[in-house]
């Protein structure tokens, strides 16, 4: 089985990638996933090749063969990938593409708070873990954590409501100036698969579409 994917985020995950996007027949969310528990799930440089060697990037248009869906209770949009097929690029879009079938989704909050995270008792309740958002006064801070090192947070306005401090893990922000600004953005914004150990899942800015 084969899906039709624009591919909107490309993440870091567990020194691998995280790839999702919109399938392009149905505008559904699609989220790729391999069969490497160690990772879970998470997809190896090869895992996303084309024949000639190249690696998907996003705004790429995509044609992957998978083995079937493997949805969890929170992430009901993943499929495994058949890993001994390459992927066969199909073409290339805009955003402005994107949108035109699946529009920036308006919920009152993204995932349930305003908070960068979600308790664990609550996670089922969500039901979905991908979605694509318009945000106003996107602002990027770098910080250090308590290992000491380097984590860049990302604070802005959706439907009305602050939000701080959600985790970014679009690898093309890792290094722009602290305090950096964009009047709007899209923001693709992911849950992992499993919770950090005091049982919550914290929110991921997996792509950041600066207007």
């Amino acid at each position: 089985m084969k899906r039709e994917v624009a591919i909107l985020t490309k993440s870091s995950k567990y020194k691998r990638y995280c790839v999702a996007g919109i399938d392009i027949n149905t505008g559904e969310w699609v989220r790729f996933v391999s069969g490497n528990e160690q990772t879970h799930g998470a997809l190896s440089a090869y895992d996303i090749s084309y024949a000639d060697g190249r690696i998907c990037k996003p705004l790429d248009v995509v044609s992957v063969e998978v083995v079937g869906a493997a949805p969890l209770a929170h992430q009901p949009e993943n499929y495994l990938i058949d890993a001994h097929e390459y992927w066969r690029k199909i073409g290339e879009c805009t955003l402005s593409d994107v949108l035109a079938i699946h529009p920036a989704e308006v919920q009152p909050y993204i995932y349930g708070n305003t908070d960068p995270y979600i308790a664990g008792e609550e996670i089922d309740s969500i039901g979905y873990s991908l979605t694509l958002v318009h945000v106003s006064s996107f602002t990027i801070s770098q910080t250090i954590n308590i290992n000491g090192q380097p984590k860049t947070k990302a604070s802005f306005t959706y439907n009305g409501k602050w939000y701080s401090n959600m985790s970014v893990t679009d690898p093309d922000f890792y290094s722009v100036p602290n305090g950096t600004r964009f009047a709007n953005a899209y923001l693709v914004i992911s849950l992992p698969d499993t919770p950090i150990p005091d049982n919550c899942y914290y929110k991921f800015v997996a792509l950041i579409y600066p207007q």
